[in-house]
Parts: structure tokens; C-alpha cells; sequence
């Protein structure tokens, strides 16, 4: 091909000098034809290069217009070219095959830079200078407490307050958010940095749920307390039971004037133990042992109890019906007793309603509300109800809860209050299941 190339370049340029040579004798020998023939033909070779220009310029323009709607797939024809036309041609499809390769290897990037964000617990918000949403992950709605996060001014239902911190939000600069959703209270920490994306600056915000961190490690202290309490207090009361029992047995004892005060201690050292056993069960629970189960299923076993009395209407919204849990089934079932009972407890001997509303958000999280119509729990009391033993009944343990607190921990959920009013009922308490 290159002598091809060789020959037309050749052609050309002897038809220029041919031209010239002709001009140039028409206008010096006055031959009206030489200098006809000699214009004409060097015209001709201007046109023919000019026409070569006006392609290459053209391929250029097209290669460049492909570059910039990120088209690398153009292929230019190898075929009829030849020499330096030919070499431009295949530089300029290696080029395309090159740019190409590159941009799978960056889509192949974003694909996973988008899994691992997708992937992490912590909320990721990107915004611009503007303070408009650019990207974000699943995390960062779940936090939030919304499906999904494409604009700041969402965040406006849970008060002005919210979305004005994440707007000023300088970089490095941290923040506490505190407010309070359907789902419950939310407690996150918000961090603060910039970046360059694109010749621009953007701002990264990331969100932590540090209600979670702080109810686990109050839990954790709590057990470890129960734990030193409880083998301190067995340690202590077990031999007076034993030696009280020991002396209502002898027969110098019975009947004795001495016997009723041993008696007496007797029973109360005995209730003592119990009633520190009863607490020991909070710090010794046992492993979940998770598995799929039909919610509705579980729900018509504690129905078929008789926990609820007649007077009390108890109502089931499962959505859909056939909703499943991973999880310990026993362990959910005493969750679900425990604030059954408390309902009813509330409602008294008055008719009453308990509802029981269970669905599926869209990131996959089982969401179940048990909610009644008694008195509403004052908020004094509601900042201490999951405390270990703390009750406000004559004969409460005050473990219930606290206990509820520690499986749906060990389930990795959660258990909350929501305020007194929140949809329509006095008292509701959620269940999360992650």
C-alpha cells in the first residue's frame, strides 16, 4: 500500500510542477493555451488537496464529537487508503479501542466503589456547593429515617433544625442530630470533608447512629453489674436458707418460741433468691438460634395463650400476611409476651385495644408496632422503661423490658418508645429487624 501512497503523492506533485511549468510559460511565452492548460491544472491539484484537508478535518471533528459523548466505539475504513492516510486512520482506531478499554475499566470502578458504599453501615451524603443531594447510599435514608434521600428539604419534616445543620456543616466539623421519626428517636453524629469532584468542591457527610453504641454499651454495663450483684447476693443469702431451713427441721425448734422468727427468715431469704434468679436470667440469656418463621404464625400461637383478656380487642395488620422473620423464634415469641402483658396491664380492667402492625420497608427491614389504648406512659418514666429493674408496679420486676432490650440486641434489631399520640395511640412500641 505504501507504494501506492507514493505513487498518487508523486502524480500530484508532478502535475504542480507541470501546472506551474505551463503557467509560467503561457504568461512569459504569451501562449493563451499553456497558460489555460497550466491554471487548470494547478487548480485541479489545489482542489484535490484541499478536498484531502477538508477529510482529515472531518474525521478529526467526528473523533473528537465521539470523545465527547463518550462514544469509543467509532471505527474509521482502512480500506482504499494507503501511506500517511492509512497510518492516520489505524492511530485514530487504536485511539478509540484504548479510550474504550478505559472506560470499561472506570464503569467496572464506579460499579464497585458503589457496592462497598452500598455495603457499609455508616450514611454517606455527597452535596455540592449548592448544597444539592449528588450522591448517596442506603445507609444514609435507613439513618435518616426516610426511603430514600434525593433532596435536603425531605429532611424538613423532622423540624427546620435538621437540614440546616447539614447545609452548614463546615469540613472538619462534627454535629450531633437528634430528633424524633415515626420509627423512633434517632441520635446520629455527623462528620464533615471536602473534596474536589469534577473541578468542583463537594462535601461529604458522614452519618453514624451513636444511639446504638451508646445502648449497647449501657446494656453491656448493666449485665456485667447484674452479673457482680447477683453472685455476691446468692453468695450471701444461700447459707441463711440453708441454715434456716436446717433449724425449722429440728425438734427443739418446732414449736419453740424461736420458730416463727426462723420461719420467717426462712421465707424471705427464699423469696430473695428467687427473686435474685429472676434477674439472673437477664445476664445469663441464651444464643439466638435464628431461623425463617411466619410472623402471623408465631403471633396466632401467643393469641391461642389467652394473655388478652375479652375485654380487650387485639387486632393483627400483617403485611402481607405471609411476612417472614429470621430470627430465634422463642426469644421473639417472650419479646412479643412481654409487651402483651404490659398492655394489658395498662389497659386495665377496662375494654381496651391492643394492635399489632407488621410490613417489610424497602431496604428489607421488618418494621412491627404493637400499640394500645391505655394510659399514655408519662415521659419521666418513658426515659427510664427499658433501665434494668426499674417498674412502676407493686410486684414488677422491672426486667421485662430491659430484657425485651437484650434479645432484640442479640437479634441485631431494636426495641423503642415512640411518643405518647404517635399514629393515633397512647402507647407504641417498635421492633426493628434488620
Amino acid at each position: 500500500m505504501a507504494y501506492k501512497w507514493f505513487y498518487a503523492t508523486f502524480v500530484r506533485l508532478v502535475a504542480l510542477m507541470g501546472g506551474i511549468a505551463l503557467l509560467t510559460a503561457g504568461i512569459l511565452e504569451k501562449v493563451w493555451w499553456a497558460g489555460i492548460a497550466g491554471g487548470g491544472l494547478c487548480a485541479i491539484v489545489a482542489w484535490i488537496s484541499y478536498q484531502m484537508q477538508q477529510q482529515l478535518r472531518e474525521k478529526s471533528w467526528l473523533m473528537l464529537e465521539a470523545i465527547r459523548n463518550r462514544d469509543y466505539s467509532f471505527r474509521l475504513p482502512l480500506y482504499g487508503f494507503s501511506g500517511g492516510e492509512r497510518v492516520l486512520q489505524e492511530t485514530l482506531n487504536q485511539f478509540g479501542s484504548l479510550m474504550g478499554e478505559q472506560k470499561q475499566l472506570m464503569e467496572q470502578r464506579e460499579r464497585f466503589y458503589e457496592q462497598i458504599l452500598s455495603s457499609v453501615s455508616s450514611g454517606v451524603i455527597v452535596l455540592d456547593e449548592n448544597h444539592v443531594v449528588v450522591q448517596t447510599n442506603p445507609a444514609a435514608a435507613r439513618l435518616l429515617g426516610i426511603p430514600i434521600l434525593s433532596t435536603l428539604r425531605q429532611l424538613e419534616r423532622f423540624g427546620t433544625e435538621v437540614p440546616y445543620l447539614l447545609r452548614t456543616l463546615k469540613a472538619g466539623e462534627r454535629c450531633n442530630l437528634q430528633y424524633t421519626t415515626g420509627k423512633g428517636d434517632v441520635q446520629l453524629s455527623v462528620r464533615a470533608t471536602e473534596m474536589q469532584l469534577g473541578g468542583k468542591n463537594v462535601r461529604i457527610l458522614t452519618l453514624n447512629d451513636i444511639r446504638n453504641e451508646l445502648d449497647a454499651k449501657e446494656l453491656d454495663s448493666w449485665i456485667k453489674l447484674t452479673r457482680v450483684l447477683t453472685h455476691e447476693i446468692m453468695n450471701s443469702i444461700a447459707p441463711i436458707s440453708s441454715l434456716s431451713e436446717t433449724f425449722l427441721k429440728r425438734k427443739d425448734v418446732v414449736n419453740g418460741p424461736l420458730y416463727d422468727g426462723i420461719r420467717a427468715i426462712h421465707e424471705t431469704s427464699t423469696g430473695l433468691i428467687s427473686f435474685v434468679d429472676s434477674y439472673r436470667k437477664f445476664s445469663a440469656l441464651q444464643k439466638p438460634s435464628p431461623e425463617p418463621f411466619y410472623l402471623m404464625d408465631l403471633l396466632k400461637q401467643i393469641q391461642g395463650l389467652s394473655l388478652v383478656p375479652e375485654t380487650v380487642a387485639l387486632t393483627l395488620q400483617i403485611e402481607p400476611v405471609e411476612l417472614m422473620l429470621y430470627a430465634d423464634p422463642n426469644l421473639i415469641r417472650q419479646v412479643l409476651i412481654n409487651i402483651l402483658k404490659n398492655a394489658v396491664q395498662s389497659i386495665g380492667e377496662t375494654k381496651g385495644c391492643i394492635h399489632v402492625r407488621a410490613y417489610s420497608a424497602p431496604d428489607e427491614h421488618v418494621f412491627v408496632y404493637i400499640s394500645n389504648d391505655g394510659p399514655a406512659i408519662p415521659e419521666a418514666e418513658a426515659e427510664q422503661i427499658f433501665v434494668p429493674f426499674f417498674t412502676t408496679r407493686t410486684g414488677g420486676s422491672g426486667i421485662g423490658l430491659s430484657l425485651s432490650r437484650q434479645i432484640m440486641k442479640l437479634s441485631n434489631g431494636s426495641i423503642s418508645l415512640l411518643r405518647a399520640g404517635t399514629n393515633g395511640w397512647n402507647t407504641t412500641f417498635v421492633l426493628e429487624f434488620e
